[in-house]
């Protein structure tokens, strides 16, 4: 039974629109705060008299507080319910907006770069657990992949949004649009999410038992194939989204305009790949819809590394390969992670605190190490990087295979 405070969700929440827009602008809060001040860097760095790398580094303190966001808020949800983590998570995010927005000291930034991960790992988290609470099998991956889509697709737009608010105000709009942006999350999740844990199922609220958790995932079979899968979509994007302005800019030439456009149409790519998804649900199992995807995006990737071997990267050849290979991608992660939260049958909040951190940061260790790795004109390093991330994905399906049962990739 559920706390009398709280109501319960419906057995049909899943197929209903407003759960699906609920979740995404949970899941989007993240991608749209790492991101949506990147064009603001320059503006920032001058008014706090510092060089530009120094701003970059509120990313990775940023990645820091997403990464103990989720951790934390993880078994927090399984003990105290997937509401309270969802919406403190919210007022975590407005005091961190308004306070980036307001602060003139670059310390003080990094602070509130750090909270405003915390509160987008708690938030962002609760959306991919409550999945796992309301639907199970093709219904999971259906929803799911709409989730995952706005999870890829966010940081492609958040610059772009960033900019437009850039070129009407000042630096600190962007923050504020951002708190704007939490308060409008922060109502949806009160009117549509209800309690999706049931009290009879929660877990005590303990240290030792949060430890007990992860422990318990990290050893449940067919997890470590998962988690490797899970690096493979998400690790292909950051590469290409870390150095996109590298490729489309320095490599192929395009202006401000061009690249906005390109770089928008990685958008479309991954949309066809999500529509893609849900046909293929509809025939076929999670598993082997995940097995063509691969097979699709190793082609692409060898068609990139093929471009630079034979020195023939030009607009018409480098775009679409890039497009074939997030397209694919898009059809990976949704459906490797309805297959991973079938694995547990209790602790999702755990489970999902996991999945998200190994998400985010791994996906990011692999764009900096394609930045490090680039020289000059030499571009090859990009789709190495995607190389390394593709092959992890594919040796953990196959250990998957191998692992865990395959009951878990049908209805």
């Amino acid at each position: 039974m559920t706390s009398a405070s709280a109501p319960t969700a419906s057995p049909a929440l899943h197929r209903q629109p407003h759960f699906t827009v609920l979740l995404a602008l949970m899941v989007a809060l993240a991608p749209l705060s790492m991101d949506a001040f990147l064009p603001a860097i320059p503006a920032m760095a001058a008014e706090f008299g510092v060089d530009h790398s120094r701003l970059g580094l509120t990313i990775t303190f940023f990645l820091a507080g997403y990464a103990f966001g989720q951790l934390s808020g993880g078994p927090l949800s399984d003990s105290l319910g997937r509401r309270p983590i969802a919406l403190g998570g919210i007022v975590l995010f407005l005091i961190a907006s308004l306070g980036c927005a307001m602060t003139h000291s670059l310390e003080w930034l990094m602070v509130f770069r750090v909270l405003q991960g915390i509160a987008t790992g708690m938030t962002g988290g609760v959306s991919r657990t409550v999945v796992r609470d309301v639907a199970t099998g093709k219904d999971a991956a259906r929803l799911m992949t709409n989730v995952m889509m706005v999870l890829m697709a966010a940081p492609l737009v958040a610059p772009s949004l960033g900019a437009l608010i850039l070129a009407l105000s000042t630096w600190q709009m962007v923050f504020i649009g951002l708190a704007v942006y939490g308060v409008i999350a922060g109502v949806a999740i009160r009117q549509w999410l209800p309690e999706t844990l049931p009290a009879s199922e929660r877990s005590p609220l303990s240290l030792r038992g949060a430890l007990t958790s992860y422990r318990t995932v990290l050893t449940t079979r067919g997890v470590p194939g998962h988690l490797m899968l899970l690096l493979c979509g998400p690790g292909i994007m950051f590469t290409f989204l870390t150095n996109a302005s590298y490729l489309y800019q320095g490599v192929l030439g395009l202006n401000s305009g061009e690249f906005a456009l390109a770089f928008g149409a990685n958008v479309g790519a991954m949309l066809i790949g999500n529509r893609l998804n849900h046909f293929g649900l509809k025939h076929l199992r999670t598993r082997k819809l995940v097995q063509v995807a691969l097979c699709m995006q190793g082609i692409g990737i060898t068609w990139l590394i093929s471009l630079v071997i034979t020195d023939n990267v030009q607009v018409a050849t480098l775009i679409p390969g890039i497009l074939f290979v997030l397209g694919a991608g898009g059809m990976i992660t949704p459906n490797v992670m309805a297959d991973y939260q079938s694995l547990f049958t209790r602790g999702h909040g755990a489970a999902n605190a996991i999945s998200g951190t190994v998400l985010y940061l791994g996906g990011g260790l692999y764009g900096a190490l394609a930045s490090l790795w680039l020289s000059g004109d030499d571009m090859l390093a990009v789709p190495l990087v995607m190389l390394g991330a593709w092959a992890i994905g594919g040796f953990g399906f196959w250990v998957t295979r191998h692992t865990a049962p395959s009951e878990q990739s049908s209805d």
